[in-house]
């Protein structure tokens, strides 16, 4: 009967034991790119035992980020910080993933820490963090309408 600690094959890829970390948002990027607080943050579920890693919600565009922290894939310069993440999860044997967002009408936010409310001139002044049009699928019941603002 399998276990906790079991290993688990699912299609071509093994998992040393059923432990998955769900991605957890740390707001910690810079320009998309993941960095050492991120290698840190997600190394240690590995080392702890974990067998599948998922890294946090890694915004597919520049305007789909929730916050100016989010991790992304929308420029090949944020490739690499995820690449030697991803190599050092799987050289200590468990299998990284990664969970692909957009926020869409969630998107052009202050970090938790800040209020999760929409960026604003204090934030473009503070942190120098603009905001961005949000973007839904529909203008629809559409309620970040008019907290963009031009630069």
């Amino acid at each position: 009967m399998p276990t906790l600690f079991s290993s688990f094959r699912l299609r071509n890829v093994t998992f040393k034991n059923r432990i998955a970390i769900s991605p957890m948002s740390q707001y910690r990027a810079r320009d998309g790119c993941a960095n050492d607080w991120h290698l840190v943050h997600l190394g240690r579920f590995v080392m702890g035992g974990a067998a599948l890693v998922y890294a946090e919600a890694t915004a597919v565009t520049r305007d789909g980020r929730r916050t100016p922290g989010d991790l992304g894939l929308w420029d090949d310069s944020q490739i690499e910080p995820l690449r030697r993440i991803s190599d050092f999860i799987t050289r200590e044997g468990a299998v990284p993933g990664i969970q692909l967002s957009h926020a869409g009408r969630k998107a052009s936010e202050r970090r938790p820490w800040h209020g999760e409310t929409p960026l604003d001139e204090e934030d473009a002044h503070k942190r120098k963090e603009d905001a961005w049009p949000a973007i839904a699928p529909s203008a629809c019941l559409m309620p970040m309408v008019g907290r963009y603002r031009a630069k």
